[in-house]
C-alpha cells in the first residue's frame, strides 16, 4: 500500500494548510534563508506531501526548477492538482527516497522537512548525497514537538469527546499500519553527526520557530485568523476519521456522528468568540531542527 500516509496519518490537505500557516508571505525570508534555496537552483524535496513547499519556494524563486518526491500516490496526485490550480511549474514524482529515480549529479538542493525520522537513516542520507552535484546543499529540516508552544483548545477538550477520542484511538493505535511512524527519530545532536558520518561537510545547525496559530495577534488579519482557526476544526475531525479508518469497528454510527457534532461545537464557539472580539489567546508555535551540510 503506497497511500497508508494520506489515509491514516497525516491527510494531503491537512499537510498543505498546516504547512501553509507556518511558511507564509511575510516570513519566507526566513525558510528561505535556512534551506539556502536561490533563484537559478535545481531543487528536490523529500517527502512533500501536498506539494505546499514546492509551490511556495517557485513562486518566491520563480527562476527555480523543482521537484517534489513522495512515496503516497494521493500526495502526489493532490501535489499536482494543486499545480494546475495555481498555475505553477513544479514537477511531481511518485517515488521511492531510498532508491531515488534520478541520475547522480543532478540537484543544486535537496531538502525534506519532517521525513527524516521515518526512513532508515543511511538509504535516506546517501541517496541524496549521490543526486546532489559537487558542492550540493543538503537540508534535513525536523519538527520538534517537545521544544514548541501549544496553549489551544485541543489541550482542554474533554468530556464526551474526549472519551469518544480516547475509545477509537486506544484502538486505532495498534493498528501495524502504525508500527513504521517515527521509527528513526533522534536527538538533535544526531543530525549532523549522521550527516557527518556519510561524508557531508560545511555542516550547520539553527532552529526556526513560527507562530501557527495565534488568531488574536493584533497583526493578524481576519481571514487569517478565521483560517487558523478552521484549520484547527478541520484537523481535529480529521484526527478522528484517520482513527475510524484503522479501527472501523469501535464507534457505532451514533458515537461517530456524535463525536463529529462536538467538535463542530467547539469550533463554532471559537470562530464566534473571535468574530464577538471575545480573547482566547490560544497559541501554537512550530519549532524545527534545521540542520545542512555540503557534499
Amino acid at each position: 500500500m503506497n497511500n497508508y500516509w494520506s489515509q491514516y496519518v497525516q491527510t494531503s490537505e491537512e499537510l498543505y494548510r498546516s504547512r501553509a500557516l507556518r511558511f507564509r508571505d511575510n516570513n519566507k525570508n526566513l525558510w528561505l534563508d535556512a534551506m539556502g534555496a536561490k533563484n537559478g537552483m535545481k531543487i528536490l524535496e523529500i517527502g512533500c506531501g501536498g506539494g505546499i513547499f514546492c509551490h511556495r519556494i517557485k513562486t518566491y524563486l520563480p527562476d527555480t526548477e523543482i521537484t517534489g518526491l513522495d512515496f503516497d500516490t494521493g500526495h502526489i496526485e493532490y501535489a499536482r492538482a494543486k499545480s494546475s490550480e495555481l498555475g505553477l511549474k513544479c514537477e511531481f514524482v511518485n517515488g521511492d527516497a531510498t532508491k531515488l529515480p534520478f541520475d547522480d549529479n543532478t540537484f543544486d538542493l535537496c531538502y525534506s522537512y519532517t521525513v527524516m525520522e521515518h526512513i532508515p537513516t543511511e538509504l535516506f542520507v546517501k541517496e541524496q548525497k549521490r543526486v546532489l552535484k559537487p558542492n550540493g546543499r543538503i537540508v534535513v529540516m525536523s519538527a520538534r514537538t517537545k521544544m514548541g508552544l501549544h496553549i489551544d483548545e485541543w489541550n482542554t477538550i474533554g468530556g464526551r469527546e474526549q472519551e469518544l477520542r480516547n475509545k477509537v484511538w486506544q484502538i486505532a493505535e495498534q493498528n501495524q499500519l502504525r508500527n513504521n511512524i517515527g521509527s528513526f527519530e533522534m536527538c538533535e545532536e544526531d543530525y549532523p553527526k549522521t550527516l557527518e558520518q556519510f561524508g557531508f561537510q560545511d555542516l550547520d545547525v539553527e532552529f526556526v520557530s513560527t507562530v501557527a496559530y495565534a488568531p488574536d495577534n493584533f497583526n493578524v488579519t481576519e481571514s487569517l485568523a478565521v483560517e487558523q482557526i478552521e484549520y484547527q476544526r478541520y484537523s481535529s475531525i480529521s484526527s478522528v476519521e484517520k482513527a475510524i479508518r484503522l479501527a472501523p469497528e469501535v464507534l457505532t454510527d451514533a458515537e461517530k456522528d456524535e463525536v463529529f457534532c462536538l467538535a463542530n461545537e467547539r469550533y463554532d464557539k471559537r470562530i464566534n468568540a473571535y468574530k464577538s472580539g471575545i480573547k482566547k489567546w490560544d497559541i501554537s508555535v512550530s519549532t524545527v531542527l534545521v540542520v545542512s551540510g555540503r557534499k
